[in-house]
């Protein structure tokens, strides 16, 4: 038993090499210093003159007595850094200014070298070696910032969202050097009377609305990573399975191609759970007949893919299976064909809602329009990138990456004929508007009945 176990494992090993091949020793593809430095004078641009920007990295998240979740950097430090380490402070300046002897307009504040804590959880930069990794001239340690360090009340207003990120919070059991300095922060601005500017997070909306080129690489990375996924449940989904077997399939292959996380809890819902919109729970037995909704992405080197798929267990759709998921594929295909500068980010929604609504009126499931959200109740569209609700305007314009996500949700009990109880289908693919129009990120991954069930009688490496 052992044997074949092991064979099986090299055998896996040994056919999944099409990502592998391509790294060096570590991933070399990460956004470079330029492209954070980019973002740090776009920000600098569009600052009012005398203020300065304060962002902080995230804190480090308890899980349960001395276990830490994974850590996962602030997005929008991450953005304008690249750094993915905790208890750091970035300021960024309108006109350069002096700090601890050094001018410029831009200084970065982390964690020391710790030898003892590097031996249990890996390598720190420290101030030594992130001006060459992150390209950002002036580094300190964050015990170099105090109240002195900085006079907050010589500046006309403040730019910064600590305030909404609970660094300041009072159940902390050890107050982190993180905390330290927000802390620091808070008194210099409390003390000097200076407002923090209530157009910080309109700012960063405007940023953030509209990816680079490199950014999109990213984004279509993640997404490629996420179709693969989906294919490889398309292909080993059977009765008798569990939704968590779904899940580890689909997290497996994110894993193998390179993802570091999923982009959120993967959701895997089978029968009526494939009507609860935000299931994780994935614990059900599945069985011939049923629906499978797979809400599940990949995240790439800190940006998130956002895909959704619908499966018969057995490899068929029934005849009202089909019927929902037609008309769900029907307000999805109308509501891509919107995506194009210009339009209001709420149209295509609109578009897609008309569908559907029309389409519940014929089969019976609803009377009028007006009852539609009853059996779609959330919105169509979110923008996508460093976080799966991405920041963004409400406007759709070049470089802007949306999704496109109707669905149909008629849990049992629901005031209709039963033949359409515990039918959910949800079909989202990530959506980049381009110049001359859109294009559909996602589309490796089946969408049509025929297609589906097509995939679904190929071959899985799980099998």
């Amino acid at each position: 038993m052992r044997k074949s176990v092991q064979l099986l494992v090299l055998l896996l090993l040994l056919t999944e090499s099409s990502f592998a091949q391509q790294q060096t020793e570590y991933p070399n593809d990460y956004l470079s210093p330029a492209f954070h430095a980019g973002r740090r004078a776009a920000f600098r641009e569009k600052m009012a003159p005398n203020t300065v920007g304060v962002f902080f990295a995230a804190q480090v998240r308890n899980r349960t007595n001395d276990v830490d979740f994974q850590y996962s950097q602030n997005k929008n430090f991450f953005y304008f850094t690249g750094f993915d380490e905790p208890n750091a402070l970035l300021l960024i300046f309108k006109e350069p200014q002096t700090i601890l002897g050094k001018p410029t307009s831009e200084f970065l504040f982390v964690q020391p070298r710790d030898p003892l804590k590097e031996l249990w959880t890996g390598k720190i930069l420290g101030a030594e070696r992130a001006p060459q990794m992150l390209g950002i001239e002036n580094v300190f340690t964050h015990s170099q910032f105090d109240g002195n360090t900085i006079s907050i009340s010589k500046f006309d207003s403040v730019y910064s969202l600590y305030k909404n990120e609970e660094i300041l919070a009072k159940t902390k059991r050890v107050v982190d050097p993180l905390s330290k300095m927000a802390g620091v922060v808070d008194s210099l601005i409390t003390a000097s009377g200076i407002k923090i500017s209530n157009s910080t997070g309109m700012l960063m909306r405007t940023l953030r609305h509209s990816k680079s080129p490199e950014e999109i690489k990213m984004i279509q990375k993640a997404v490629n990573i996420s179709c693969e996924g989906h294919n490889e449940v398309m292909k080993a989904v059977k009765p008798g399975m569990t939704e968590y077997q779904a899940q580890a399939i689909m997290e497996y292959s994110f894993k193998k191609n390179g993802s570091e996380y999923p982009g959120y809890p993967c959701i895997n819902g089978s029968a009526d759970n494939s009507c609860i919109l935000h299931y994780e729970t994935n614990q059900r037995l599945m069985q011939a007949g049923e629906l499978l909704l797979s809400d599940c992405a990949a995240e790439y080197h800190g940006y998130t893919a956002d895909v959704t798929r619908t499966i018969p267990v057995n490899g068929k759709f029934s005849p009202e299976q089909k019927i929902i998921y037609e008309l769900v594929l029907e307000a999805a295909d109308s509501a891509i064909a919107e995506c194009r500068q210009g339009i209001p980010f709420r149209q295509p929604h609109n578009v897609a809602a008309r569908v559907i609504a029309r389409g519940l009126i014929k089969l019976g499931i609803i009377k009028d329009e007006t009852e539609v959200r009853k059996y779609f109740p959330h919105g169509t569209s979110h923008h996508l990138g460093l976080d799966v609700h991405d920041w963004g305007l409400q406007t759709l314009d070049e470089g802007v990456v949306l999704t496109v996500e109707p669905g149909i949700y008629i849990p049992s009990g629901s005031n209709c004929d039963k033949k359409w109880w515990s039918i959910g289908v949800r079909i989202e693919d990530d959506i980049l508007i381009t110049k001359d129009g859109r294009k559909n990120l996602s589309d490796a991954s089946p969408r049509t009945v025929a297609e589906i069930e097509k995939m679904m009688k190929g071959k899985s490496r799980f099998d």
